[in-house]
């Protein structure tokens, strides 16, 4: 027996632990466990031919399923790859229709129309023209009426041309400029901006009760070259038009507000974040009831120490001696002139002829003392 059990371990290590396990049972118990191990053996091929014939069917069904299910997602792959295609279709033809209509566009602004106005010819924009869409021109070059030039490629109108000017700066700028010595001039021109319909116009010519949106009319005896600053447009023309005249500038000639101490703060930082590198410009200073400053040639910086005086100069415009306005020139032209440094507001003369300090609203530093820049007055 020991020796069959042997054998059958050497057949099937199956057997071999089935009988492993009985071997306390007794003989007779072992070897029916043998036949037993055998008989069951059997019985399990053949339950596992069975398990395989079903699994086979099984694996069937489940790879039909799979082979199914990877159609359709083949089908969905190729719908995106064509929606895709589409949507790169109609974003080319978008970004194409976007840069033709940008072109189109500019063209169309850009190109100069010309007017015959009575026979004097005119060049602008249909910008300009378009501008108040309700007036003459914007109706007629609104698209709406089918317009023909003449052989010269301009556009004819049946007025007069002698102030078309005028109506035409209105147009591009918002203002009306005009000479005090032309009073009849108001009355040629309101008749003209009645006809174009131009209503702010006819507005501010007095046609009808001003709007409060009509811009306004600027004469040689109004106009203000400073009109953005408190300290100087409060004061007489003529008075401010000086310091037009001190660097040969026309007496019309517009200056920029560019730094303000009441607006932008009274630090140096704030002074130079707002006045570096703009070009040459005028510092004005009002103490008490004294207007003077310094005029700077160069432009103004945070970096770059002294800077050569020739052509800059310090000013007074009022002052508490009745000294008619008048302006300090360097006394050489080797002389240093305004600094430039980070922690600086304006500066003027090696002496520090005019100094502003820092946060000088609320201390009393800065001062003023002539050694740079030539004093006549001896005040």
């Amino acid at each position: 027996m020991i020796s069959n059990l042997f054998n059958l371990k050497v057949k099937s290590t199956f057997v071999f632990k089935l009988v492993w396990k009985s071997m306390d049972r007794g003989n007779k118990q072992f070897g029916v466990s043998i036949y037993s191990v055998e008989e069951r053996r059997k019985s399990k091929a053949q339950s596992l031919h069975r398990e395989h014939l079903l699994c086979l069917k099984q694996n069937n069904n489940e790879w039909k399923i799979e082979e199914k299910v990877n159609e359709l997602f083949n089908l969905i792959n190729e719908e995106k790859e064509c929606i895709k295609e589409q949507r790169d279709l109609l974003e080319h033809e978008r970004l194409t229709f976007e840069q033709i209509f940008k072109k189109v566009q500019q063209v169309h602004v850009s190109s100069p129309i010309q007017l015959s106005i009575g026979g004097t010819k005119f060049s602008t924009t249909l910008d300009t023209l378009l501008k108040y869409r309700n007036s003459f021109f914007g109706c007629l070059f609104s698209g709406y009426i089918s317009l023909k030039p003449d052989k010269d490629g301009s556009f004819f109108i049946d007025r007069d041309g002698t102030h078309f000017h005028y109506i035409l700066n209105y147009l591009r700028t918002g203002e009306l400029v005009l000479p005090s010595n032309k009073p009849h001039l108001v009355k040629l021109l309101l008749m003209e901006a009645e006809f174009y319909q131009i209503e702010s116009l006819v507005d501010l010519l007095g046609g009808k009760p001003k709007s409060p949106k009509a811009s306004t009319v600027l004469t040689e005896q109004t106009f203000h070259p400073f009109s953005e600053s408190n300290i100087l447009s409060n004061e007489r023309p003529s008075l401010v038009e000086k310091l037009n005249e001190w660097v040969g500038c026309e007496s019309t000639q517009k200056w920029r507000l560019v730094y303000k101490g009441s607006r932008d703060g009274f630090q140096a930082s704030k002074f130079h974040l707002n006045s570096d590198n703009k070009g040459a410009s005028y510092t004005v200073v009002k103490s008490g009831k004294n207007i003077f400053g310094g005029y700077n040639p160069h432009s103004w910086s945070s970096v770059g120490g002294w800077m050569n005086g020739k052509d800059s100069f310090l000013f007074s415009l009022v002052n508490v001696h009745n000294i008619p306005p008048i302006k300090f020139l360097p006394k050489s032209e080797a002389q240093s002139g305004p600094y430039c440094h980070a922690e600086h507001l304006p500066l003027f003369g090696e002496g520090n002829d005019l100094r502003i300090f820092d946060n000088c609203n609320i201390n009393a530093s800065s001062y003023s003392y002539f050694f740079s820049y030539a004093n006549p007055t001896n005040k």
